[in-house]
């Protein structure tokens, strides 16, 4: 088969809205637009694969990609370039990297989310992953995007802070916490009381029960009947799915509840013809998902924040003399959008640590990618963050420089960290995710004093595969005088 060029050059405003485009794509705006010309073609071509890298055979680098990952990555780019190969544990995985990499994503064409998707539909019941990858995809961004954004955070700030300050009332002076699973139980808590309505119904081991078992599921690569019959994992899940079957009952039958949660905006939005109606039992992965989302990105991006600020007084300072003038300011809580200062160090903290660093995908058919193929049903991990070490766009970006979100070029720059994700399957919470880490870090260092434990004062990255910090302990000193 000869390579089909993509009309990467044709202005977006050519392409026909929601129509066929010349090089068979679908989606309404033109592929890979902000890809180099040339750079992505559909086909075969050559059929010249992406080199392999130099690593144990089967095994692979196991010890480095599920470490701190990006220092890794980021040095093999350099010895292999933008496209590379590696086998983990057997299976081979296709690593893409750098601005034309990120292109792909923005349209799932090329790559999809099936395999996760799947590992949900049957962890659930529900057919509602099923309909994620293709055109019906941007009906749930837009469904997505009305309800988490910046108003939602607006109105709820008060029922935020209030959850947030109920988990951190019970600190004492001497206690010490993990500061990631102490922001996986406020950020869910959260998640539960903004999304669902309620207040999170289950343990935190449950929890970590499934939302560990359903990632081993996807990236682990075992038969799915073994990982998902696991009989503790199972008591778990089904807990989860029995609960998710009430609110979606609640919000069916109350219209305030139907309004005000996340799962009632399903409603409003008809399934794809083949599924004629959506059944609870369909319905019932979206409350669920409102915990799996955050748990890890939106927790990790705090930890990671808290982890710096202690570590750099200096700049924990200026965050709490910034709090304290907004709060003179401020009719109510101080609004985490006007913290400057501590935005610049979420920014900062994530682009050193990015808690999304990879997404995974797989190839949907043959394409080129920089001259190399890429085989229909590869598994292409994508590195999203391939520009946070980039000296030419952050110089010394090794050092912990939150500064540079401060200046005026501040907004192009802030593109360049890429958090949450990117393209069309991004996180849908890149907007509140944020807010609620800022939230949780603010009340914490404006309202206690808090240092990291000597021995647990630096944590070890770990990809699983969301980057987070492990064996970090910090300790209460005291609450802060109002």
């Amino acid at each position: 088969m000869q390579a089909e060029p993509l009309q990467e050059s044709t202005p977006a405003a050519a392409c026909p809205v929601g129509g066929m485009s010349r090089d068979g794509l679908t989606e309404p705006k033109c592929p890979f637009s902000a890809a180099s010309p040339g750079s992505i073609k559909v086909g075969t071509g050559s059929g010249k694969r992406p080199p392999r890298i130099k690593c144990l055979p089967f095994i692979g680098p196991i010890r480095q990609f599920t470490g701190d990952v990006l220092p890794f990555l980021n040095e093999t780019r350099q010895k292999y370039g933008d496209a590379f190969r590696m086998p983990i544990m057997g299976n081979e995985l296709t690593i893409l990297c750098g601005d034309d990499a990120i292109a792909l994503l923005e349209h799932d064409e090329l790559l999809c989310t099936t395999k996760s998707m799947e590992v949900l539909m049957k962890a659930v019941n529900s057919r509602l992953p099923g309909t994620f990858d293709g055109p019906q995809h941007k009906f749930y961004r837009r469904i997505h995007s009305n309800f988490l954004n910046r108003g939602l955070e607006r109105e709820r700030r008060d029922e935020i802070i209030k959850v947030v300050s109920k988990h951190s009332s019970r600190w004492q002076p001497g206690d010490t916490f993990d500061p990631l699973k102490e922001s996986q139980s406020q950020t869910v808590d959260v998640l539960s009381h903004i999304l669902n309505g309620e207040p999170f119904p289950f343990t935190a081991k449950e929890l970590s029960t499934v939302v560990h078992t359903l990632i081993f599921a996807t990236y682990g690569h075992l038969p799915l009947w073994l990982a998902l019959n696991n009989p503790v994992y199972k008591k778990a899940q089904n807990k989860m799915n029995e609960n998710s079957l009430k609110i979606v009952h609640r919000v069916r039958t109350d219209p305030k509840v139907k309004a005000s949660t996340l799962l009632g905006q399903y409603l409003d939005f008809p399934p794809p013809d083949n599924l004629g109606s959506w059944e609870d039992s369909d319905l019932k992965i979206v409350p669920i998902a409102a915990y799996l989302a955050g748990y890890d990105t939106v927790a990790s991006a705090a930890a990671f924040m808290l982890y710096q600020l202690l570590a750099h007084p200096e700049w924990l300072q200026k965050v709490r003399e910034e709090y304290q003038q907004l709060s003179k300011e401020s009719e109510g809580h101080v609004d985490p959008m006007q913290q400057k200062v501590l935005r610049a160090i979420f920014m900062e903290a994530t682009r050193i640590n990015p808690p999304g660093a990879l997404v995974i995908r797989y190839a949907t058919k043959d394409f080129q990618f920089h001259g190399y193929t890429i085989r229909k049903g590869d598994e292409v991990i994508v590195q999203i963050s391939s520009n946070h070490m980039n000296e030419k766009i952050f110089p010394n970006p090794e050092v912990f420089d939150p500064s540079r979100f401060l200046g005026d070029d501040a907004t192009n720059l802030k593109r360049t960290v890429l958090t949450f994700g990117s393209g069309a399957h991004r996180c849908t919470g890149a907007m509140v995710g944020p807010l609620f880490s800022q939230e949780m870090v603010s009340y914490w260092v404006n309202h206690f004093d808090l240092e990291l434990v000597p021995g647990h004062d630096k944590p070890k990255v770990v990809a699983v595969p969301f980057t987070q910090p492990m064996n970090l302990k910090v300790r209460v000193v005291g609450p802060r005088a109002a």
